[in-house]
């Protein structure tokens, strides 16, 4: 393989790579469902008029009655003041309203809203001034008035309760909607981020076809804080999809093997999965109504009494804590092809940071031990590359002979390998096969969760953040200061071109050095402890091409 074509596929999808990071840490622009999506079960619906409804499509009409516009305007509050039940565990503190027996709060201990110490804890449940918030309760019916449970006044087992041992803790609200009677059973663990959830509902009047549970949420007011959620995602079969609110604004509905619907971003998710067979009818609507982003789980109620079991997850991504709330949530953290490279990573660094306390360190450590593994296989690269640049003048006269026959000057370049014992391949297969830890350790360190709001050293305050030193407005350099780190990565990343063994003519060395450049200019805007990945791995380079060049000399 020529060594140019190689180094150009290699650096065509570093770029690649980071290029597609970049849109999702700035913008978080997923791919929109194609035609052939959308027909297999998801319908885009058209806005409707207040109180309104219309004629579902053909392949939904078995599953029930269409959605309805609510009425915009206040919730009428029960007659019964609102009483607020609180549940803590070690990891976060939860609220619930006894009006409409709704999850209205639920705050993370160990992540706070900005890198400030005193910032408050993060919050991820943001109830709509509608009335609209996880776990409501509603049913529906062709020719019957919606009911609503936002109007009902639930009364809890519990006022309060502490979740601190292995023994699962047990709430639960009972209420009345119209003669229906409603019982909401939750479930916590001390040791996760999930709430097991049983609705039961009996006793419905005749006419209502159709359960309805809220997965809803208030979109956040817009200040310079990043949102922390901006983005629907639901795992269909076993497809991850993922849209933007403002994607959701004619509304869409899923039938079929969706398994769960969560808000989600780059580090948080709240998702909600149906304990449903898989072939058992349900619909899930998606819909952005200005103020608030509706998700609504649709079930067929063919009797009186309908029991629904749930389980939601509201957390960061980590991969393990996700595992252990089963029901594919996992299947929330992207990692790209190489996930089963990236998982294992994580756990090292994860590891060292026990002993350490500065991921800073943890980067550190884990590029220096990924190094040392592919020792031998750089050695082997760099001596073969120190060979083929020992033959440039002898291929140089092959490739001037036999410019105008170029069988016979493979044919020739062949013969000279094989006279010296050079493999041409010498120097890319170890490349290749170092590509994808890399690109692993790439993707761990830019989903990793335990980098947000991560210190290292002096300026660097946040690993998940770009590094800037002052506040400096510098031209295309946003937020502003001094990307120091940035600008030593590329320094080093020149460094490194400039020592490597050129196997090709002057011009192609000359336009390789301007590729330190071009990353730099990219990696400004990538957070910090991705560009110490970089800049570590560069200058253990520039030391071992050092010690190799020394040695062989």
């Amino acid at each position: 393989m020529d060594r140019r074509a190689l180094l150009a596929v290699v650096l065509s999808l570093l770029i690649l790579i980071a290029y597609e990071q970049f849109l999702r840490f700035y913008y978080g622009t997923p791919p929109s469902p194609t035609e052939g999506e959308r027909s297999a079960g998801r319908q885009a619906l058209p806005e409707l008029a207040p109180q309104q409804t219309e004629a579902a499509p053909a392949a939904l009409e078995a599953a029930g009655p269409p959605i309805e516009e609510p009425a915009v305007g206040a919730v009428p509050t029960p007659a019964v003041p609102e009483r607020i039940v609180e549940v803590e565990s070690p990891l976060w503190v939860a609220q619930f309203s006894t009006h409409g027996g709704r999850l209205v709060s639920w705050r993370l201990k160990k992540y706070r809203t900005t890198v400030e110490p005193q910032s408050p804890p993060l919050e991820l449940i943001l109830p709509a001034p509608e009335g609209e918030a996880p776990f409501a309760v509603e049913l529906r019916g062709p020719a019957v008035p919606k009911l609503d449970d936002r109007r009902v006044a639930y009364e809890p087992s519990q006022e309060r309760l502490a979740v601190s041992d292995s023994e699962p803790v047990t709430l639960v609200f009972r209420g009345k909607m119209e003669g229906a009677q409603v019982v909401k059973t939750f479930i916590f663990r001390a040791e996760g981020y999930d709430i097991g959830h049983t609705l039961s509902v009996s006793e419905v009047p005749p006419g209502y076809n159709e359960l309805v549970t809220s997965w809803s949420r208030a979109r956040e007011p817009k200040t310079r804080l990043p949102p922390v959620f901006s983005k629907v995602a639901y795992l269909e079969g076993k497809k991850l999809l993922e849209q933007n609110f403002s994607d959701l604004e004619k509304g869409v509905i899923l039938s079929g093997e969706v398994w769960w619907t969560a808000f989600t971003d780059h580090y948080f998710f709240a998702g909600l999965a149906l304990d449903v067979a898989a072939d058992q009818p349900r619909r899930l609507w998606l819909k952005e109504r200005g103020s608030w982003v509706e998700q609504k789980w649709l079930l067929p109620l063919s009797g009186q009494n309908l029991t629904l079991q749930m389980t939601a997850y509201l957390g960061p991504k980590d991969v393990d804590a996700l595992q252990q709330a089963g029901h594919r949530f996992d299947r929330a953290v992207d990692l790209g092809w190489f996930g089963f490279v990236a998982v294992p990573l994580l756990h090292i660094m994860q590891f060292s940071h026990r002993f350490t306390g500065n991921y800073g360190i943890d980067i550190i450590l884990l590029t220096v031990l990924v190094k040392l593994l592919f020792v031998p296989l750089t050695q082997s690269s760099f001596k073969s590359m120190q060979q083929l640049q020992k033959l440039q003048p002898q291929m140089a006269r092959i490739r001037e002979k036999f410019k105008d026959d170029p069988q016979q000057m493979n044919k020739e370049l062949l013969e000279l390998y094989r006279r010296h014992k050079v493999n041409p391949l010498g120097g890319c297969l170890p490349m290749l096969l170092q590509l994808p830890v890399f690109i692993g350790l790439y993707s761990a360190l830019t989903h990793a969760v335990e980098l947000r709001h991560a210190p290292f050293i002096l300026w660097i305050r946040d690993l998940s953040a770009p590094d800037r030193l002052g506040s400096i407005a510098i031209p295309f350099v946003e937020p502003p200061g001094i990307p120091v780190l940035t600008l030593l990565m590329g320094a080093s990343m020149f460094v490194q071109q400039w020592m490597t063994p050129s196997v090709g003519d002057p011009t192609q060395r000359q336009v390789m050095l301007i590729m330190p450049v071009l990353f730099t200019f990219m990696f400004i805007g990538f957070p910090s402890g991705l560009t110490l990945y970089w800049l570590v791995n560069n200058v253990l380079t520039i030391a071992q091409q050092y010690y190799m060049t020394r040695t062989t000399k």
